[in-house]
């Protein structure tokens, strides 16, 4: 008898852990995406850092990146 309501505690625990559908968990990691515009920055200046050879090169792709999404829309 504790064995059955323990595995049907532990099946309803499993479930409710699990809960949703494949569309609602990917909704969050959509929602957290930039605006076009900055994740374009992001974008860029991920390869130029990827690129720069030096600190000083790093800077600058840094000061782009600023630049860049100074010239975005401002948000709604």
């Amino acid at each position: 008898m504790r064995l059955a309501i323990l595995v049907g505690l532990m099946s309803v625990g499993l479930l409710a852990g699990c809960g949703g559908t494949e569309a609602d968990a990917e909704a969050p990691v959509q929602a957290m995406r930039p605006p076009p515009c900055e994740y374009a920055c992001e974008l860029a200046r991920n390869y130029c850092l990827r690129n720069a050879p030096t600190a000083e090169a790093a800077a600058a792709c840094h000061a782009e990146y600023d630049l860049c999404t100074s010239e975005c829309p401002a948000p709604l």
